[in-house]
């Protein structure tokens, strides 16, 4: 099987071409000029003077260039093969670098040498996409662990409830109990990994979105009678009102149902007695804010308030699974807009979706000021 060549042989070997093609068309033009010179002299000569040939110098020069043409082929090889291995070392130090570096971890950065020439600029993007690799790697790891510890703690309460129920025979209310703990893990098992898939589905669907009208107002209309029926099934007694007129943004439906019903669903465990959804819109953005009138974030949490699998109830005993904000907020981003929480002046906690770029609104525009367009209260 033949050995392919190596880099370093091939540029030692372009070198060597290189040099061997100048002698070449350098003799050619030294000959063509000293057979000119010599024709041009002997022109202006007297019939019968006796003359040296027309390529006598010529062929002194070109022999001279024979004799000399292996010793200059072999000083360029040599000479090629030494620019070429200098040329190489910084591909020599990343192959290096590559060989230790652990792939579990991504530790790995290739040399720059501050020339700024063509393998910088190549060292540079790659040291960029390694970055972007290990910090992906890295929220991975972290989502894993979360998740695992997430899922394991229900599985064990469910695991540990069956075991001790199991141990003896049990009354029927007791086995009515423990059938109850089960029943309460497994729902928020379910919902743990509902929510898990939706953000796996959003993390890969962020730059595939096919985006239609949504019309705001019908969403947030229909979230809210999700919720009203909700409450009315838990037996809690709250305002819900809907502000605002018909606001349509391009987006998917489905998703930005979902961002709602997470927000309505977070204000729902806080609210004390009322939970407000005000829709308007400017020339750039649309606005959805659900407002609640509860104790609000604690400012301790808030740097944390978006990120996956944080919970203020530091014992996880409450509903929530800790992902409904982080997936509301990368469902928003996935539409090319945001999600922000702040504490209003009249006591509301207000999370705010921007999303860009509204539609025209079918149908008149809403009177200013103008004030629900439903009113319930479970």
């Amino acid at each position: 099987m033949r050995r392919p060549r190596t880099l370093r042989a091939r540029l030692t070997l372009f070198f060597a071409s290189a040099v061997l093609g100048t002698l070449l068309l350098y003799g050619g033009v030294v000959t063509a000029v000293l057979v000119t010179g010599e024709w041009w002299e002997q022109r202006g000569d007297a019939p019968g003077k006796r003359h040296e040939g027309l390529f006598d110098d010529a062929l002194q020069s070109l022999g001279a260039m024979v004799l000399t043409t292996p010793l200059a082929v072999l000083g360029a090889t040599a000479l090629g093969g030494a620019l070429a291995r200098s040329a190489l070392a910084p591909l020599r130090e990343a192959r290096d670098r590559v060989r230790a570096a652990r792939a579990s971890e991504l530790d790995l950065s290739l040399p720059l040498r501050g020339t700024g020439d063509e393998w910088d600029e190549l060292a540079s993007t790659l040291n960029g996409l390694l970055a972007d690799a290990r910090a992906s790697l890295a929220r991975i790891q972290t989502f894993t662990a979360d998740a695992a510890h997430e899922l394991r703690t229900p599985l064990t309460v469910i695991l540990g409830e069956t075991e001790v129920t199991l141990r003896r025979e049990r009354t029927p209310e007791e086995y009515r109990r423990a059938l109850g703990v089960v029943l309460d893990e497994t729902q928020r098992l379910s919902r743990l990994v509902d929510a898990l898939l939706q953000l796996a589905r959003a993390d890969a669907g962020t730059r595939v979105l096919r985006p239609e009208p949504v019309d705001l107002h019908l969403l947030a209309r229909t979230a809210l009678h999700r919720t009203e029926q909700l409450l009315a099934a838990r037996g809690q007694r709250l305002t819900l009102e809907l502000t605002g007129g018909p606001t349509r943004v391009q987006g998917s439906p489905v998703l930005l149902a979902h961002v709602l019903d997470n927000l309505l669903s977070n204000a729902r465990r806080h609210a004390r007695q009322r939970i407000r959804v005000a829709l308007d819109a400017t020339d750039t953005e649309a606005r959805v804010t659900v407002s609640d009138d509860g104790p609000g974030v604690d400012p301790a949490f808030l740097p944390r308030l978006f990120q996956r699998f944080a919970r203020a109830d530091a014992a996880r005993t409450g509903e929530g699974t800790g992902l409904g904000l982080a997936l509301s907020r990368t469902l928003a981003e996935a539409h090319g807009g945001t999600l922000d929480y702040a504490r209003s002046s009249d006591g509301e906690s207000r999370f705010t979706l921007h999303l860009p770029n509204p539609l025209e609104a079918p149908g008149p525009p809403p009177a200013a000021g103008s004030v629900r367009a439903d009113r319930t209260r479970g």
